[in-house]
Protein backbone atom coordinates (compact mmCIF):
# COMPACT_ATOMS: atom_id res chain seq x y z
CA UNK A 1 0.00 0.00 0.00
CA UNK A 2 2.97 2.24 0.85
CA UNK A 3 4.13 1.50 -2.71
CA UNK A 4 1.19 2.62 -4.55
CA UNK A 5 0.27 5.77 -2.25
CA UNK A 6 3.81 7.10 -3.26
CA UNK A 7 3.38 6.49 -7.14
CA UNK A 8 -0.25 8.29 -6.66
CA UNK A 9 1.80 11.28 -4.57
CA UNK A 10 4.63 11.45 -7.68
CA UNK A 11 1.71 11.91 -10.29
CA UNK A 12 0.21 14.62 -7.98
CA UNK A 13 3.26 16.27 -7.70
CA UNK A 14 4.17 16.10 -11.65
CA UNK A 15 0.94 17.92 -12.77
CA UNK A 16 0.84 19.83 -10.00
CA UNK A 17 4.06 21.12 -10.84
CA UNK A 18 3.20 21.12 -14.86
CA UNK A 19 0.33 23.42 -14.07
CA UNK A 20 2.08 25.53 -11.55
CA UNK A 21 4.70 26.12 -14.01
CA UNK A 22 2.37 27.75 -16.34
CA UNK A 23 0.08 29.28 -14.71
CA UNK A 24 2.13 32.49 -14.59
CA UNK A 25 1.03 33.41 -18.01
CA UNK A 26 -2.47 32.51 -17.52
CA UNK A 27 -3.08 36.56 -17.55
CA UNK A 28 -2.37 36.37 -21.11
CA UNK A 29 -4.99 34.04 -22.15
CA UNK A 30 -8.44 34.76 -22.47
CA UNK A 31 -9.84 33.94 -18.96
CA UNK A 32 -13.37 33.27 -21.23
CA UNK A 33 -11.33 30.15 -22.52
CA UNK A 34 -8.09 29.40 -20.83
CA UNK A 35 -5.62 26.76 -21.92
CA UNK A 36 -2.73 25.86 -20.69
CA UNK A 37 -0.49 23.07 -21.82
CA UNK A 38 0.70 20.62 -19.04
CA UNK A 39 3.26 17.35 -20.15
CA UNK A 40 0.13 15.29 -21.32
CA UNK A 41 -1.19 17.91 -23.46
CA UNK A 42 -2.97 21.06 -23.57
CA UNK A 43 -6.35 22.19 -20.47
CA UNK A 44 -9.38 23.78 -21.39
CA UNK A 45 -10.99 25.00 -18.58
CA UNK A 46 -13.52 27.98 -17.25
CA UNK A 47 -13.41 30.67 -15.12
CA UNK A 48 -15.94 30.86 -12.11
CA UNK A 49 -16.80 34.16 -10.82
CA UNK A 50 -17.57 34.10 -6.89
CA UNK A 51 -19.47 37.52 -6.96
CA UNK A 52 -17.88 38.78 -3.95
CA UNK A 53 -15.85 42.02 -3.94
CA UNK A 54 -12.60 40.67 -1.75
CA UNK A 55 -12.67 37.54 -3.98
CA UNK A 56 -11.40 37.47 -7.49
CA UNK A 57 -12.23 34.65 -10.18
CA UNK A 58 -10.98 31.30 -9.90
CA UNK A 59 -9.96 29.44 -13.37
CA UNK A 60 -11.22 25.25 -12.66
CA UNK A 61 -9.94 22.58 -14.85
CA UNK A 62 -12.06 19.89 -13.37
CA UNK A 63 -11.58 15.40 -14.56
CA UNK A 64 -7.83 16.07 -15.18
CA UNK A 65 -6.23 13.00 -15.47
CA UNK A 66 -3.12 11.97 -13.01
CA UNK A 67 -2.70 8.49 -13.59
CA UNK A 68 -3.52 6.19 -16.64
CA UNK A 69 -7.05 4.21 -15.86
CA UNK A 70 -6.37 1.25 -13.22
CA UNK A 71 -8.68 -0.87 -15.09
CA UNK A 72 -7.98 -4.30 -16.50
CA UNK A 73 -4.47 -5.08 -16.07
CA UNK A 74 -3.37 -2.10 -14.43
CA UNK A 75 -6.36 -2.86 -11.25
CA UNK A 76 -4.15 -3.88 -7.91
CA UNK A 77 -1.21 -2.45 -9.33
CA UNK A 78 0.79 1.19 -8.51
CA UNK A 79 -0.63 4.09 -11.00
CA UNK A 80 0.62 4.90 -14.01
CA UNK A 81 1.40 7.96 -16.15
CA UNK A 82 -1.48 8.81 -18.09
CA UNK A 83 -1.46 8.94 -22.01
CA UNK A 84 -0.99 12.13 -22.97
CA UNK A 85 -3.76 13.36 -25.69
CA UNK A 86 -2.53 15.23 -28.58
CA UNK A 87 -5.46 17.59 -28.83
CA UNK A 88 -6.96 20.51 -26.45
CA UNK A 89 -8.71 18.50 -23.66
CA UNK A 90 -11.98 19.59 -22.24
CA UNK A 91 -11.48 20.17 -18.48
CA UNK A 92 -14.58 21.80 -17.41
CA UNK A 93 -16.72 19.55 -15.52
CA UNK A 94 -15.83 16.21 -13.32
CA UNK A 95 -15.23 12.96 -13.78
CA UNK A 96 -16.68 10.10 -12.00
CA UNK A 97 -15.79 9.11 -8.55
CA UNK A 98 -14.15 6.04 -7.69
CA UNK A 99 -16.48 3.28 -6.82
CA UNK A 100 -17.64 2.78 -3.03
CA UNK A 101 -20.79 1.48 -0.97
CA UNK A 102 -24.09 3.33 -2.10
CA UNK A 103 -27.02 1.56 -0.74
CA UNK A 104 -30.16 3.09 -2.10
CA UNK A 105 -28.80 6.62 -3.29
CA UNK A 106 -27.39 6.90 0.61
CA UNK A 107 -23.75 6.42 1.70
CA UNK A 108 -23.82 3.73 4.68
CA UNK A 109 -22.93 5.57 7.93
CA UNK A 110 -20.81 2.71 9.69
CA UNK A 111 -17.70 4.54 10.15
CA UNK A 112 -18.17 8.14 8.55
CA UNK A 113 -17.26 11.23 10.08
CA UNK A 114 -20.45 13.78 11.72
CA UNK A 115 -19.93 16.06 8.97
CA UNK A 116 -20.56 13.42 6.22
CA UNK A 117 -23.51 12.12 8.20
CA UNK A 118 -25.25 15.08 8.84
CA UNK A 119 -25.10 16.12 4.62
CA UNK A 120 -25.79 12.50 3.66
CA UNK A 121 -28.39 14.02 1.03
CA UNK A 122 -25.28 16.15 -0.08
CA UNK A 123 -22.65 13.71 0.00
CA UNK A 124 -24.81 10.84 -1.92
CA UNK A 125 -25.65 13.48 -4.92
CA UNK A 126 -21.62 13.67 -5.69
CA UNK A 127 -20.99 9.66 -5.81
CA UNK A 128 -23.88 8.78 -8.24
CA UNK A 129 -21.49 8.80 -11.18
CA UNK A 130 -18.77 5.55 -10.27
CA UNK A 131 -16.31 4.39 -12.72
CA UNK A 132 -13.18 2.43 -11.57
CA UNK A 133 -11.72 4.83 -14.46
CA UNK A 134 -11.50 6.94 -11.60
CA UNK A 135 -8.04 8.65 -10.98
CA UNK A 136 -8.36 12.50 -11.74
CA UNK A 137 -7.69 15.53 -9.92
CA UNK A 138 -9.76 18.89 -10.06
CA UNK A 139 -7.74 21.82 -10.09
CA UNK A 140 -8.29 25.78 -8.61
CA UNK A 141 -5.87 28.44 -10.36
CA UNK A 142 -6.63 32.14 -8.45
CA UNK A 143 -6.39 34.61 -11.63
CA UNK A 144 -5.56 38.19 -9.44
CA UNK A 145 -1.85 38.88 -8.99
CA UNK A 146 -0.05 39.28 -5.54
CA UNK A 147 2.19 42.18 -5.44
CA UNK A 148 4.04 40.43 -2.56
CA UNK A 149 5.08 37.79 -4.77
CA UNK A 150 6.71 39.65 -6.90
CA UNK A 151 5.43 37.31 -9.92
CA UNK A 152 7.26 34.24 -8.24
CA UNK A 153 5.52 30.89 -9.21
CA UNK A 154 2.15 30.77 -6.44
CA UNK A 155 2.02 28.05 -4.01
CA UNK A 156 0.18 24.28 -4.37
CA UNK A 157 -1.96 22.86 -1.92
CA UNK A 158 -3.36 19.21 -2.53
CA UNK A 159 -6.09 18.31 -0.59
CA UNK A 160 -6.92 14.41 -0.31
CA UNK A 161 -10.45 14.06 1.18
CA UNK A 162 -11.26 11.10 3.93
CA UNK A 163 -13.98 8.85 4.54
CA UNK A 164 -12.05 5.63 6.17
CA UNK A 165 -10.41 5.04 2.62
CA UNK A 166 -13.99 3.64 2.18
CA UNK A 167 -16.50 6.81 0.61
CA UNK A 168 -15.64 10.16 -0.61
CA UNK A 169 -14.74 12.24 -3.10
CA UNK A 170 -12.30 15.23 -4.28
CA UNK A 171 -15.72 16.68 -6.36
CA UNK A 172 -17.34 17.47 -3.25
CA UNK A 173 -14.82 20.19 -2.13
CA UNK A 174 -14.63 23.09 -4.17
CA UNK A 175 -11.68 24.71 -3.66
CA UNK A 176 -12.25 28.06 -5.39
CA UNK A 177 -12.79 30.23 -2.36
CA UNK A 178 -9.07 29.12 -0.75
CA UNK A 179 -7.62 29.37 -3.74
CA UNK A 180 -8.84 33.06 -4.32
CA UNK A 181 -8.82 34.29 -0.94
CA UNK A 182 -5.16 32.56 -0.19
CA UNK A 183 -3.67 33.07 -3.64
CA UNK A 184 -2.51 29.41 -3.95
CA UNK A 185 -3.08 26.53 -6.91
CA UNK A 186 -5.69 24.12 -4.66
CA UNK A 187 -6.31 20.38 -6.09
CA UNK A 188 -8.50 17.94 -4.56
CA UNK A 189 -8.00 14.66 -6.26
CA UNK A 190 -10.15 11.44 -6.40
CA UNK A 191 -8.17 7.85 -5.50
CA UNK A 192 -9.45 4.68 -5.19
CA UNK A 193 -11.04 3.36 -2.23
CA UNK A 194 -11.92 -0.20 -0.15
CA UNK A 195 -10.30 -3.00 -2.03
CA UNK A 196 -9.54 -1.68 -4.97
CA UNK A 197 -7.02 1.02 -3.11
CA UNK A 198 -6.49 -0.80 -0.16
CA UNK A 199 -5.80 -4.35 -0.32
CA UNK A 200 -5.28 -6.18 3.18
CA UNK A 201 -2.98 -8.38 3.15
CA UNK A 202 -3.91 -11.13 5.75
CA UNK A 203 -0.43 -13.15 5.29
Amino acid sequence: MAQAWAGLLLQLWALAAAVRGHEATLDKVDEEDPVVTTVYGKLRGFKKELHNEILGPVVQFLGVPYAAPPTGDRRFQPPESPAPWPETRNATQFAAVCPQSVQEGRLPEVMLPVWFTNSMEIVSSYVQDQSEDCLYLNIYVPTEDDIREGGSPKPVMVFIHGGSYMEGTGNMFDGSILASYGNVIVITVNYRLGVLGFKINLQ
